[in-house]
């Protein structure tokens, strides 16, 4: 029988006009691969398809796939087309192919799917229900869609294979909430030949090295990849939402992770500042009646939903912690705890725990006098020495710096906010690392900040907000975010990582952002703040020291 083409799906219209998710639903319709996830961002003239396949044998017809479908959509000012390998996270065999969008070269008439079961060369092919991750429609639910499918098409030589999609909509096929709690464990991945056959005639694809936004010259990653022996992803500020004075929680609570909840996974340890508290204490500590002062309380049951969504260990060295009393700081400890996380945030503490068969401790800093203080380098440093005496690698988080769409700027000199000294952010990071800190996560400032390679361990500045559902601006850079993921060998020192970026909607709720806006932020904060610090960003976010 005849199959109506790829133009007749509700997505086509708006992939033709720059829709990136529609782009990204439509690759993934068309690759016919359950296991590949497609995401599709933007830079100036170019489209970048970042490819996550362990199917390295299809990746050649992947490809021409690709390259067809974007050909056939003749995207207005795009001009070149670039996969790249999103699958190696240690960077050493990572590829890239580039495709010039020639438009005298495209398909005269829209490319077609035909399955007829009676053509002879049929390839048979084992298909499963596709999802794929794209951003969300602002307010909208996180939903699943799944597509009906025949198992057998033809592929012909300007033709694509794809699923069958009536009335997909922009957002289809959203990521369901928890599909991937289970396998958060690293996965082994394989290394990509160096070339690889064309399913179309055979020839080689040629290989090529990533490039940044501003240069022409190709970054090149270390000849030799050092062994990963730690992956650690870590996010800023999360409020899921408050019932203090005002009602504002989420009627489905699987909205607050919904979009980004994959993301967090495939980490040894996923860490995140709980920028709230988890306590039924009736009255706050604090006079919220004053100009600026916020109290925030969640229902005790969410250390569960923080628990779905993929987190490990939560600091609780912060601002709000002690919102309702030193009672709401215990409870929100003890609730964090029994859903079977850890949290680290008391003063004096150090929280050790195993992963992947080392020892690894954390230590929380904040700016107050009922935790750890920045302020106090001689504690903090005897804290990392106490710590680094007894485990194979040592974190460090602070809540620390100055807030708000000013607060992007790093500097070593001491930050005031409303009066409130705020701590030496660079002066209080260096000297933990200079005594045994191997990674150092800041947060506080509610936007993201520069990073910086110091005697081979990572500091990031700031990691901005990540969740204030209904509590927190996402004015300007307050809505630009990110995932961190560091790739630590056996000694701590920083092997390599991504910045996955991630953007906030109008209820500050994340989403995968396929404009890259937190790559943007992070590589040009960087370049300012720290111009001489020897470290590489990529146009996709992949970090690694040069």
């Amino acid at each position: 029988m005849t199959i109506p083409d790829l133009t007749q799906l509700s997505i086509w219209p708006q992939a033709q006009r720059g829709n990136l998710a529609a782009i990204a639903d439509l690759l993934a319709i068309a690759l016919l691969d359950p296991a590949t996830r497609v995401e599709v961002s933007r830079r100036d003239r170019t489209l970048y398809v970042l490819l996550t396949t362990p199917n390295l044998d299809g990746l050649p017809q992947h490809l021409d796939r690709i390259h067809a479908v974007v050909m056939a959509l003749a995207l207005p000012d795009i001009a070149e087309l670039k996969v790249v390998d999103g699958t190696n996270r240690t960077l050493e065999h990572r590829w890239q192919q580039v495709f010039s969008l020639d438009t005298a070269a495209a398909p005269a008439s829209p490319v077609t799917v035909l399955a007829d079961e009676t053509l002879e060369d049929e390839r048979a092919l084992a298909i499963a229900p596709t999802t794929h991750l794209s951003p969300r429609a602002l307010g909208a639910k996180p939903s699943l869609s799944k597509t009906s499918i025949p198992n057998r098409w033809r592929w012909g030589t300007l033709t694509i294979a794809m699923v069958l999609g009536f009335g997909l909509a922009a957002g289809v096929a959203q990521w369901r909430y928890g599909q991937q709690a289970s396998n958060r464990a690293n996965p082994s991945r394989p290394a990509a030949e160096a070339n690889l056959a064309s399913a179309a005639d055979g020839a080689a694809i040629a290989i090529e090295p990533m490039l940044t936004a501003e240069s022409s010259t190709a970054l090149t990653p270390p000849a030799l990849a050092v062994p990963v022996a730690l992956t650690i992803k870590a996010v800023g500020d999360i409020i899921p939402g408050t019932d203090y004075q005002r009602y504002r929680l989420p009627d489905d609570w699987q909205y607050l992770f919904g979009s980004i909840q994959y993301h967090l996974g495939e980490a040894d340890i996923t860490f995140g500042n709980f920028e709230s508290t988890l306590t039924e204490v009736p009255s706050s500590s604090k006079n919220t009646g004053s100009a600026n002062t916020f109290a925030f309380r969640t229902p005790p049951w969410y250390a569960s939903v923080l628990k779905e969504a993929g987190f490990d260990v939560l600091s609780v060295a912060n601002n709000h912690s002690m919102d309702f009393f030193e009672q709401g700081f215990s409870d929100t400890i003890a609730h964090i705890e029994a859903a079977g996380m850890k949290a680290v945030g008391r003063k004096g503490e150090i929280l050790y725990l195993e992963a992947q068969g080392q020892t690894v401790a954390f230590i929380a800093f904040s700016n107050y006098p009922e935790h750890n203080q920045v302020q106090d380098i001689e504690g903090a440093i005897a804290l990392v020495e106490t710590a680094n005496a007894q485990a194979d690698i040592v974190v460090v988080s602070f809540h620390a710096g100055k807030e708000g769409t000013d607060a992007t700027v790093t500097r070593d000199q001491d930050e005031l906010f409303y009066s409130e000294n705020r701590g030496n952010v660079v002066r209080f990071s260096r000297a933990v690392v200079d005594h045994g800190a191997d990674l150092v996560l800041g947060h506080g400032p509610h936007v993201p900040r520069a990073i910086e390679l110091y005697n081979n361990k990572l500091i990031a500045y700031s990691l901005g907000n990540f969740l204030g559902y209904r509590s927190l601006s996402t004015v300007g850079p307050l809505g630009t975010s990110l995932i961190l993921q560091t790739n630590l060998d056996a000694e701590g020192n920083f092997v390599s990582g991504r910045i996955i970026p991630v953007a906030l909607d109008r209820n500050g709720v994340p989403y995968l952002d396929d404009h890259f806006g937190g790559v943007v932020l992070v590589r040009q904060f960087t370049q300012r703040d720290f111009p001489d610090t020897p470290l590489a960003i990529d146009d996709l976010g992949y970090i690694w020291p040069r």
